[in-house]
């Protein structure tokens, strides 16, 4: 076996035992904590953003994509295009989401809009998970925007990121600006990319004078450069460990392989696994891609705890 193969092996092998962690601490998760997390609020901000990044686990703070905008700044302009997508609930829920990439000069600069409609139904404050698998569940949306900047400093990509958030019950609105802090550096010997993120900081979200903290946490991740496999294969992988403000800690994480059998044309397939920020979310996330040259079309499946998510992304570089 080839020392390429082993460091394959040993990637694919750190990655995997990631997502087992994952899978056994949701398992190993007590009720009192999962009713936790519905706590915060918006809903929004818990949910992946694109189907890649659904089918990896949710892990995203190392991703060099045109969606960085949604997991790290710092990685803000790595990767120039745009991206948009819907997922579909079990409940009928129906969630968006458009993102935008670029550079001027040394900046990076990204734009990223989410949105989530469960509906028009009476709800509650903060909107729970149900809205996703239950069509009887009381109803919400909840809304994202951001707009992100990065730049290069002392070998390290720093990245800001402004988020106004929102969320709508019944006739009551809840909504604030948010932040996002992020570093990032690329490790030239182990062909990765090491990301740090403090996502999702700033004051309390009021409605009817109810207030609910945002989900802060701090997300450190890792991914790998494709590496290939034989002639026409390449994997990589990312993994990542997102500690809560509550210090809850929810590790998740996931591999792609890639087959290109001809010159700008390749299919790509996913698996990740995760511990569950909401109750309604299981474990287990697959999917898939095919890309044309600069077009890319994803899809992603996440295991809900009835039914699941379909989730398909576009991507155009």
């Amino acid at each position: 076996m080839s020392r390429s193969l082993l460091r394959h092996s040993a990637m694919a092998a750190c990655v995997a035992s990631v997502c087992a962690g994952a899978l056994a601490s949701s398992a190993q998760a007590q009720a009192p904590a999962s009713d936790q997390r519905e706590r915060y609020a918006p809903l929004i901000l818990k949910l992946p953003a694109t189907a890649r990044v659904m089918s990896l686990g949710g892990a995203q703070a190392a991703l060099r994509d045109v969606d960085a905008v949604f997991g790290n700044p710092a990685l803000v302009g790595t990767a120039t295009g745009l991206a948009f997508g819907a997922e579909r609930y079990a409940s009928g829920a129906t969630a968006g989401q458009f993102a935008s990439s670029s550079t001027i000069g040394p900046l990076g600069l990204g734009v990223g809009v989410q949105l989530l409609d469960a509906g028009p139904r009476y709800g509650t404050f903060p909107a729970t998970s149900e809205v996703l698998t239950r069509e009887n569940a009381a109803g919400a949306s909840s809304l994202a925007t951001t707009l992100a900047a990065s730049l290069t400093w002392k070998q390290m990509r720093w990245g800001i990121g402004a988020k106004y958030v929102e969320e709508r019950v019944t006739n009551d609105r809840a909504a604030g600006v948010v932040f996002d802090i992020g570093v990032s550096k690329a490790l030239q010997f182990l062909n990765s990319t090491v990301g740090v993120a403090v996502q999702h900081v700033g004051p309390r979200l009021e409605v009817a004078g109810r207030r609910e903290s945002l989900p802060s946490q701090l997300a450190l991740g890792i991914a790998t450069a494709p590496r290939g496999l034989g002639k026409w294969f390449d994997l990589s992988g990312t993994a990542q460990l997102d500690v809560r403000r509550d210090g809850e800690l929810f590790p998740r994480g996931g591999v792609e392989l890639s087959y290109s059998p001809l010159e700008g044309i390749g299919f790509t397939g996913r698996v990740g696994g995760r511990r569950p920020q909401l109750r309604e979310e299981r474990p287990v996330a697959v999917g898939g891609g095919l890309t044309v040259d600069r077009f890319t079309l994803d899809y992603g499946w996440e295991a809900l705890r009835d039914g699941g998510g379909h989730r398909i992304t576009v991507r155009l570089r």
